[in-house]
């Protein structure tokens, strides 16, 4: 399947400098209300870049989305991958990874990987739940929100052969219009779907990596997260004058 991408340049500032200006606090973001609608949300959103076929079998992975404070600012934690892996080398994601036969569950793979490539021991992390799971081109994955607490990402000891760095962006930076990006990509004449993008933080974050950031921003704050994804559909001329005309 062929995919022809063109990167649209379009932000959504509506209402952002007010959103910022009203950014509740970590402890209104954490609480136990807003928790539990956080998790209601998270597993009810559904979105993927395309649809499993019926009897597709797919290689399953999970990652962990690390919720955490950093220099007193609610962050989401990534990481960078390595220029030497196999897959995926030099892109920004979440630690996690396939799953493996000794995995219980996609949750334990999450877990697993993140204790695996960062150091951070699986009984820290605090399990809000599961969303659904976003199918890829070539894997299902399952993101796994949990929470962290307060973080020294100098203090983390990331496995150098898959980790070349470790990053926190704040929510609060999501949630300015300004580094809302998206970019849309097309199948055939009149088909394709839309990746969220987010720019201006120490790397750009895309991809499927982007595409659970966006299903965790709007579950966690709906009401301050104002991206929106809007498939663009092409224009197809059809009339030989108007593509004269056009072309």
């Amino acid at each position: 399947m062929k995919q022809f991408s063109s990167s649209c340049l379009r932000t959504f500032p509506i209402g952002s400098e007010q959103v910022l200006n009203d950014f509740p606090s970590i402890l209104n973001i954490i609480s136990g209300g807003s928790k539990e609608e956080c998790i209601k949300r998270f597993k009810s959103i559904s979105i993927s870049p395309r649809k499993k076929s019926s009897g597709e079998e797919m290689k399953q992975a999970a990652v962990l989305v690390p919720l955490c404070v950093v220099n007193k600012e609610l962050s989401l934690l990534y990481t960078l991958r390595t220029a030497d892996l196999k897959r995926h080398r030099g892109q920004v994601s979440f630690p996690g990874g396939m799953m493996d036969p000794t995995d219980i569950s996609l949750e334990e793979t999450a877990l697993r990987e993140t204790e695996e490539e960062l150091g951070i021991n699986r009984n820290s992390v605090e399990l809000w739940g599961s969303g659904s799971i976003v199918v890829g081109l070539e894997l299902s994955v399952l993101p796994v929100l949990g929470y962290l607490g307060s973080m020294n990402l100098e203090t983390l000891k990331p496995n150098p052969d898959e980790v070349e760095q470790v990053f926190a962006i704040s929510l609060k930076h999501f949630c300015d219009s300004n580094n809302c990006k998206f970019t849309q990509f097309r199948v055939g004449s009149d088909k394709g779907y839309v990746l969220p993008a987010y720019i201006n933080a120490k790397y750009r974050v895309w991809g499927i990596t982007a595409l659970i950031t966006h299903i965790v921003l709007c579950s966690l704050l709906p009401n301050h997260y104002l991206h929106k994804l809007e498939y663009i559909k092409p224009i197809v001329l059809t009339d030989p004058v108007l593509c004269k005309v056009y072309f």
